[in-house]
């Protein structure tokens, strides 16, 4: 009698199917891992690509944009016009005295001319010109205004020469109406001295009543009290002079007519501010073009993050 094993087929068919079956999910699995692997890694590649291309866009703008601006030349059209009203730093007047003995330094008044004693006074003053101007700025014009708070004799001509000598200011601050000055301290401007010692010497003018340019570089009439205004071309090479050598801007002196009697000015000094007098001051007109470094660091950083995104 035969015996048929009814099972061993179908065992077989199943361990066939089986096999084929975990063949197939084994595959199955690896692509998906395997599609999602690619995927996260080609949207990091495709993220960091578009970060480099956006970054060299970007860099390329900036370096082209400024580089045109650089390139584009500046002209006086694109310069901004501009008035500093500068006020007097330091002044003093200088009294006619054989011993530069007197002096006023810190007094509320300046004076010029030549008084009813038969003595001269004559005025010093100073701006900073250069640390109040931009570098680079073009000077075109310059006036410079005194308030007349009282007068002798009439109409007469009070001129404005460039000082050609350094000099200090003392706190030396007469009494009354400061005619007649008062006793020189140490840092004073006296007759003498461009700097008083306080002891009698100090250091010398290189002539007797200050150290200025004979020839005025400004005149003007005064004949009323108020404010006057000295404007010239000499003046404004003063200005401009000073701008470029504030180690050489000693100021002006101011001379009035020293040839008559009785003819002397007297102006309101940088500290009559607190008694109610008008200040000294020079009001200058300039231009300026602003200077392309700004630009020339806005192109340096758009280079280097160009470098950047290609690294």
């Amino acid at each position: 009698m035969n015996v048929i094993d009814v099972g061993s087929p179908s065992k077989a068919r199943l361990s066939v199917w089986s096999a084929q079956s975990g063949r197939t999910r084994s595959a199955q699995v690896s692509t998906r891992v395997s599609t999602r692997v690619s995927a996260r890694l080609s949207a990091r590649l495709s993220r960091r690509v578009s970060t480099q291309l956006l970054s060299y866009g970007i860099a390329s703008a900036l370096t082209c944009v400024f580089g045109w601006l650089l390139m584009v030349p500046f002209s006086s059209s694109s310069a901004r016009a501009d008035i500093a009203t500068i006020n007097a730093t330091r002044d003093a007047t200088l009294y006619e005295a054989a011993d530069g003995s007197i002096a006023n330094g810190a007094g509320q008044s300046l004076f010029a001319g030549r008084t009813g004693q038969n003595k001269i006074r004559r005025a010093l003053i100073s701006f900073d010109i250069a640390s109040i101007l931009p570098e680079g700025a073009t000077i075109t014009a310059a006036r410079l205004n005194l308030n007349l708070s009282q007068l002798n004799g009439g109409a007469r001509n009070v001129s404005i020469h460039r000082a050609l000598s350094a000099w200090t200011s003392g706190a030396s601050d007469p009494t009354d109406n400061e005619g007649s000055g008062t006793a020189a301290l140490v840092n004073d401007a006296t007759w003498l001295h461009s700097s008083f010692n306080g002891a009698g010497g100090g250091a010398a003018w290189s002539n007797v009543g200050g150290d200025f340019s004979s020839t005025a570089s400004a005149t003007l009439m005064t004949e009323a009290l108020g404010l006057y205004t000295w404007s010239s071309a000499d003046l404004l090479e003063d200005v401009r002079f000073f701008a470029l050598h504030p180690e050489l801007n000693f100021g002006w002196a101011v001379l009035g007519d020293e040839a008559s009697i009785s003819t002397s000015r007297r102006f309101d000094s940088a500290d009559s501010a607190i008694v109610g007098g008008v200040v000294p001051t020079i009001e200058v007109e300039y231009s300026f073009i602003p200077s392309p470094g700004a630009f020339a660091l806005l192109l340096a950083a758009g280079y280097f993050a160009q470098r950047r995104a290609r690294s």
